[in-house]
């Protein structure tokens, strides 16, 4: 009895200082992680900082959709509605690539179709932050016809309200050009029912679940598809196509843009 009792006493403190070492190696074991998770190899002290932001603001990401594209021309008419919408991108491209503010995306190459889905996601992997889609208007059934609307993201959707903002930006930098806006302000949505179109002016805000045009609808940022202008009426041809006119154009949809995002519009060195 009395060796077993010596032998239970030496087994008590192996085990307690078992215990011991144990909890010393896992706190040694715990600080290292701790020390190998927040301070860097060749640690002297001095407690690790991030590095400052840069000062210089990213620029804003505007993506650039030339209506139409490879065999779909779109409305032939006094001028082909494709040239009109390439050559107007062409020339905004150009201008937003000159200011710093603006890094331009176009959603697709000049010759070649995309579907609306292919241009959505473009715009929306290159960080969009805008997307402005250009078209232009036809009427075979009058050439009286003329003036310049634009289509936002319909109300209800995640980004109508800043769609409306740019859309108004939009219109009112065209009437003040001297263009004439259809639909009282020039800014109207439009819904499909089937193959059936129709449009609404601006004030019928009601929300509807009826699709819009896909590209102002599938877009992760506000978007708007402007009407530039009526291919079948010949004072809009000669204002708003062709070099000239779709610099114009360009022109106008630039100073829109800066309104938009609150930057100051390079100056228009053709009125230099």
């Amino acid at each position: 009895m009395k060796r077993r009792g010596v032998y239970s006493l030496r087994g008590a403190r192996n085990r307690a200082l078992c215990g011991a070492v144990l909890c010393l190696l896992a706190t040694l074991l715990a600080a290292c992680v701790r020390t190998a998770l927040v301070e860097p190899a060749g640690f002297t002290g001095t407690p690790r900082s991030l590095p400052p932001a840069p000062d210089v603001p990213e620029p804003y990401v505007v993506a650039l959709d030339a209506g139409h594209g490879g065999y779909d021309t779109g409305a032939n008419a006094l001028v082909q509605e494709l040239a009109v919408c390439e050559q107007t991108v062409d020339a905004l491209f150009a201008l937003l690539e000159c200011d710093p503010n603006y890094a331009p995306l176009r959603t697709r190459p000049n010759g070649e179709d995309r579907s609306i889905r292919e241009r959505a996601q473009t715009a929306d992997e290159g960080g969009a932050r805008l997307l402005l889609s250009v078209h232009a208007n036809s009427d075979e059934s009058t050439r009286q016809s003329h003036g310049f609307e634009c289509f936002p993201t319909p109300p209800g959707r995640v980004h109508s309200d800043e769609a409306m903002r740019f859309a108004l930006c939009l219109a009112e930098k065209m009437g003040a050009a001297g263009h004439r806006l259809r639909g009282g302000n020039g800014v109207r949505f439009a819904y499909y029912n089937g193959k059936q179109k129709r449009i609404v002016d601006s004030t019928d805000d009601k929300v509807r679940t009826l699709k819009s045009f896909g590209i102002v609808e599938r877009p992760n940022c506000p978007a708007v598809l402007a009407e530039q202008c009526f291919l079948t009426n010949y004072a809009d041809v000669e204002q708003w196509t062709g070099e000239a006119g779709c610099a114009r154009a360009a022109r106008v949809y630039y100073e829109a843009i800066c309104a938009y995002f609150g930057t100051q519009p390079l100056e228009d060195e053709t009125r230099l």
